[in-house]
């Protein structure tokens, strides 16, 4: 994990709404990621072995070093050598790690140099927040997980590819769908009375009350607030048409700093976002950049 994220996701969040939220992102990003962790290397462990596990666990994922303390049911750990600062990460992490070795959920208080890790006894649904007992049920499509972000060559025009991919996606799935893309609204070639989705214009022209439109100098801005509202309140599907002509006309940094936030908002709210993308209108670094953020989708 680019040890920049979490920094640039709760500045994110923050600016948005406040840091009470960015908190509890923040913690829920490091809980997936050190469940992730341990998914990855197929461990599990009793109390007995808990203390080296984590601790190799750690090591290995190259976040952060721990120290582990059992005393009965409380656990102590204290980080340290971290690559990342962030404490609410950090207790998400090795809470993430505590609760996929030992198979039971825990959660992690944060002190001010270590983390007492305890095993959560009420209710699991006790501490899940009222926008999230809103999502719809899990979905199984053929070709797209919850939580992941997926990059689809296609052409740049139309994305007829893309668009397939997300519109069956949607329909299948019953989840939200927001789609930003360089064709007018009007002309996606879907019939209004079947369009279950909202749609932002990419363009250098104004919108209008009946017309949603990004310019290229504030797309960095309004994507990444939409998809915060978007994503923490609806866990949808995301559709990003039109890279080639953001990076024409704006800094592409900041289209790619974008495409990374909306990344991690995906994964911490459970949505999926589809990024189209031509190779041949771009340079292959640019190219190269995006790519490297998300998964590749063969279709």
């Amino acid at each position: 994990m680019p040890t920049e994220i979490v920094h640039r996701l709760r500045m994110t969040i923050e600016e948005m709404s406040d840091q009470k939220e960015a908190d509890f992102a923040i913690y829920k990003l490091g809980t997936e990621w050190g469940r992730e962790t341990v998914r990855i290397s197929g461990e599990e462990s009793d109390m007995d072995d808990l203390k080296t596990k984590a601790v190799l666990t750690a090591v290995h994922s190259g976040i952060t070093n721990i120290e582990v303390e059992v005393e009965d049911t409380e656990i102590k750990v204290s980080p340290f050598n971290s690559k990342i600062e962030d404490k609410h990460f950090l207790a998400g992490y090795v809470s993430g790690i505590i609760t996929e070795l030992l198979g039971e959920y825990y959660i992690a208080e944060i002190n001010e140099d270590h983390f007492i890790v305890s095993k959560w006894d009420k209710n699991i649904d006790d501490q899940i927040s009222e926008d999230e007992k809103k999502k719809p049920e899990t979905f199984e499509f053929e070709l797209l997980k919850e939580g992941e972000s997926y990059l689809i060559e296609d052409d740049s025009e139309e994305a007829s590819v893309t668009f397939n991919t997300f519109l069956d996606a949607v329909q299948e799935s019953g989840m939200p769908g927001l789609c930003m893309t360089t064709i007018f609204p009007t002309k996606i070639g879907v019939r209004e009375e079947d369009q279950k989705f909202s749609t932002f214009w990419l363009s250098n022209v104004e919108g209008s009350d009946d017309v949603k439109s990004i310019t290229p100098e504030r797309f960095g801005h309004e994507a990444v607030k939409i998809a915060t509202s978007f994503l923490k309140i609806k866990h949808g599907i995301f559709m990003l048409h039109g890279v080639e002509f953001l990076f024409e006309n704006t800094d592409p940094k900041e289209v790619i700093q974008a495409i990374q936030t909306i990344k991690d908002l995906t994964s911490i709210h459970d949505g999926i976002f589809l990024v189209a993308l031509d190779q041949e209108k771009i340079d292959e670094k640019e190219f190269n950049l995006v790519r490297d953020e998300l998964e590749v989708l063969d279709i």
